[in-house]
């Protein structure tokens, strides 16, 4: 299966890690998180790192952006150190987090713990003020979102006409296994399911799962990769991490601390499900691309069942 990613190692990595620094560093890993870009970690005078390589610098500015807008203790954002270009490729540098993805945490106390925490985490940041004329989508570099809604910015998430990875996706009916009758079967159902979402935008992460949660076993440390960040319905980032773990009932822990505080989720279970759909859509075209069968396999039944519901 085709694989988008750069073709890189940890040796060439550490090359051109050398070429930046005009230095040796150290302890260079590959941390595999993404499908778009390499990652790796590494230590510079007694500092530890991380840097991402890619063919485009669009997702690094927009990190870049994140950062200075909203980091805080509420909500940790690793600090980006720079951005630049290299040997026909862009790269960005990163501080690193402490500890290691959540996903990672097999100790079952320490993950209801975090997990606690990371309640609290999404609870604030699902309330940050957000500018009711900002617009809705996908966010630019500065910040800006360019739909008038939430149903017309999942309506775009799915334009064949836009630019980058996703560009002119629909041939996949033609040239790949995707299947137009269950792919907008499962679209349509969405977007009836959006009606229930809020008017007012709120801050989402845009890939919310455990993997881009990082801890040191004692509290959340860094919530990273802002390249999807997007201003709509917080209950797409509960449906994101649900959809990859639904053993942790993370939307319903959330649900649950809010009732506890006085506050509720109107509408949890049909926008829950709304978005369960587009990531399952989502995940065949996405498949179906990579040519991976299996997956795209897996992602067909996760949309049937949902179809069925």
């Amino acid at each position: 299966m085709p694989s988008f990613k750069l073709d890189m190692d940890i040796h060439e990595a550490t090359d051109k890690l050398t070429d930046l620094f005009k230095e040796q560093v150290t302890n260079v890993t590959a941390i595999e998180m993404g499908e778009l870009s390499r990652v790796f970690s590494f230590n510079h005078q007694q500092n530890e790192y991380v840097i991402h390589f890619k063919r485009d610098r669009y997702s690094f500015d927009k990190a870049k952006y994140m950062f200075e807008t909203y980091s805080s203790a509420a909500l940790p954002i690793p600090k980006l150190i720079e951005i630049g270009s290299l040997s026909g490729m862009y790269y960005a540098i990163s501080e690193k987090a402490l500890g290691q993805p959540i996903s990672k945490w097999d100790e079952e106390n320490k993950v209801d713990s975090i997990l606690n925490q990371l309640t609290d985490h999404f609870t604030y940041m699902s309330q940050i003020p957000i500018d009711p004329n900002i617009g809705f989508g996908t966010l630019t570099e500065k910040g800006i979102a360019s739909q008038k809604s939430w149903q017309e910015a999942l309506m775009h998430f799915f334009d064949p006409a836009q630019l980058g990875f996703h560009h002119n996706w629909t041939n996949l009916y033609t040239i790949s296994f995707l299947e137009k009758t269950l792919f907008t079967e499962g679209f349509n159902t969405m977007m009836s399911l959006a009606e229930y979402s809020p008017v007012e935008p709120h801050l989402v992460h845009g890939d919310f799962h455990l993997g881009n949660m990082l801890s040191d076993g004692q509290k959340v440390t860094g919530i990273v990769d802002w390249e999807m960040a997007m201003y709509g319905d917080f209950m797409f980032d509960l449906a994101g991490l649900h959809f990859w773990a639904p053993h942790l009932e993370f939307p319903q822990r959330v649900r649950k601390s809010w009732i506890e505080s006085g506050k509720n989720i109107p509408y949890f279970e049909e926008r829950l499900r709304c978005y369960l759909l587009l990531k399952g859509i989502d995940g065949l075209r996405f498949y179906a691309k990579k040519d991976d069968k299996g997956a795209y396999n897996y992602m067909r039944n996760r949309v049937i069942a949902l179809l069925k519901e």
